[in-house]
């Protein structure tokens, strides 16, 4: 029996999809454009394009910024730091503040050490996201075990949108980074449409209902991850294989394109469509899943808010 019907969410909203967008996508585009460097010429960090190190950390400035508008106290962020042994939240936050200044000094001052420390703190950040999301456990399609891998491969796949948009021609001609953006939009597509269907009871598969309608799933999935496999492709087969100049250049546009815009829609919809409480009931459903027995709604606390 039913006692009080699934309620949805109303903590995190666009603020909050602005800053895990940037957040992830800014991370995925630092790591991305320095194996693409490596691929190119084997040395990475030094020989990126100096406005390279400072876009990632800009966007993921942005990100936070956003916060503060959802958040209505910035001065409570200092908080976020007391709990790094048990917090996601607060470990994303430390993890933003050292790729911030460390990618920034980078660009000032390269150096191989700054490099590595921005990296290991951008894939830190991917990683904290995904879980901030996994461990609230009053949301069920947020607590499903796939959503940190959702959450990484994500923001690789847009930060190739990122990378595939930006990037000056003579840095993405070429078979070898084109690849790479096709990996990662595979793998990206592979992990959703797995989670969509992941076998986590009752009240998971209701929260995915709004995200497996065909025309959320023709955006998400079409727009955001088929169109850009079929124009990546289509640069692989014109003269030059890559995006260097012509009708190649103009693919890879507009497939970092469809990506962001494909990554924009996945989140948009993982935070405000699916994000429903868990109902109160009393028993529990024939086809329930004992890893989801309900759980009374979160309150907001530093665990789950900003």
């Amino acid at each position: 029996m039913e006692l009080i019907r699934p309620t949805k969410q109303e903590v995190w909203g666009w603020p909050g999809v602005v800053n895990l967008v940037l957040g992830g996508m800014s991370a995925g585009f630092y790591l991305l454009s320095s194996l693409v460097i490596v691929l190119q010429s084997g040395v990475p960090g030094l020989a990126q394009p100096a406005w390279f190190k400072l876009l990632a950390p800009a966007l993921t400035g942005l990100g936070f910024l956003a916060l503060t508008i959802e958040a209505g106290h910035p001065l409570r962020a200092r908080h976020l730091l007391r709990r790094l042994c048990r917090s996601w939240m607060s470990r994303e936050t430390l993890t933003g503040i050292i790729f911030i200044p460390v990618a920034a000094l980078d660009w000032l001052f390269p150096h191989p050490a700054l490099w590595a420390l921005a990296a290991v703190s951008a894939m830190g950040l991917m990683i904290s996201q995904g879980f901030i999301f996994h461990r609230i456990r009053a949301v069920p399609a947020w607590n499903a075990p796939l959503v940190p891998l959702l959450f990484l491969s994500s923001g690789f796949a847009t930060g190739s949108g990122l990378l595939m948009l930006v990037a000056p021609g003579e840095l993405t001609v070429g078979t070898r980074p084109v690849l790479v953006g096709l990996g990662c939009i595979a793998i990206n597509v592979a992990v959703w449409l797995l989670y969509l269907r992941w076998p986590d009871g009752v009240a998971f598969h209701k929260a995915m209902e709004v995200l497996r309608r065909p025309n959320r799933q023709a955006f998400t999935v079409g727009v955001g991850h088929l169109a850009p496999i079929l124009l990546l492709s289509l640069s692989l087969l014109t003269p030059g294989a890559g995006a260097g100049v012509g009708l190649g250049r103009v693919a890879t546009t507009l497939a970092g394109l469809s990506i962001i815009a494909g990554g924009v829609s996945l989140k948009s919809g993982l935070v405000l469509k699916a994000g429903y409480m868990r109902g109160i009931v009393l028993g529990r459903p024939k086809d329930e899943a004992p890893s989801a027995s309900p759980a009374l709604p979160a309150s907001r606390s530093p665990e789950e808010t900003y």
